[in-house]
């Protein structure tokens, strides 16, 4: 029978020393799954308190949280604008990206793998990850032409579809967890791929 997952999120502005503290505080509350940030040194090689605690009460290991925007780095904004979310006739730097541009989707596809295979090796087997977009800006994205004829909830699964698609050809039996706040699921025209499940 297939064990029911309590995850425990880690954040990623907790340092080490608190992140330790965490771990055995999940414990206590019998989290059995911690979810590490896509960006998160533990996914570098580096090696603290709370990975050798993590992998010495047999925690699963999944990787991500509100870590979309990771997926394009802020760094090309000053000479790549139209990379990003527009907002009122101008591009905007902070929180998502243009999800309709063709050269958006492709760094998002390569970012992906990046990102992901970093994370590879020290996952559990079964390999999940979590995206989702900016905690707090779930409905801020992009106002350019091509992207008003999607709602902010379609923009997102173009989004997430793209990371799908790469997580597909580097590990078939991977799931890449996402959150649906669609308010109008029926009208929805961006269909999800094979691999996505909808996080509770």
């Amino acid at each position: 029978m297939k064990q029911t997952r309590k995850r425990f999120f880690i954040d990623k502005k907790t340092g080490s020393w608190e992140r330790a503290k965490l771990v055995r505080w999940a414990i206590e509350n019998e989290f059995n799954t911690l979810v590490f940030p896509l960006d998160d040194n533990f996914f570098k090689g580096g090696n603290s308190k709370y990975i050798k605690l993590a992998k010495r009460f047999a925690f699963y290991i999944e990787a991500g949280g509100d870590d979309l925007s990771l997926l394009m780095p802020r760094s090309l904004f000053l000479f790549n604008k139209e990379l990003f979310r527009m907002e009122q006739g101008k591009r905007k730097q902070k929180h998502h990206f243009c999800p309709t541009n063709p050269k958006t989707i492709e760094l998002i596809a390569g970012r992906t793998r990046k990102v992901f295979s970093r994370a590879f090796q020290k996952m559990s087997p079964d390999r999940i990850f979590h995206l989702l977009p900016d905690e707090g800006h779930e409905t801020t994205w992009c106002q350019c032409p091509a992207c008003r004829a999607f709602r902010p909830a379609e923009q997102y699964l173009i989004a997430v579809n793209t990371a799908a698609d790469v997580l597909a050809k580097m590990d078939s039996q991977a799931k890449l967890y996402y959150v649906d706040f669609d308010t109008e699921p029926e009208a929805a025209r961006v269909k999800t791929r094979a691999n996505m499940v909808i996080r509770k």
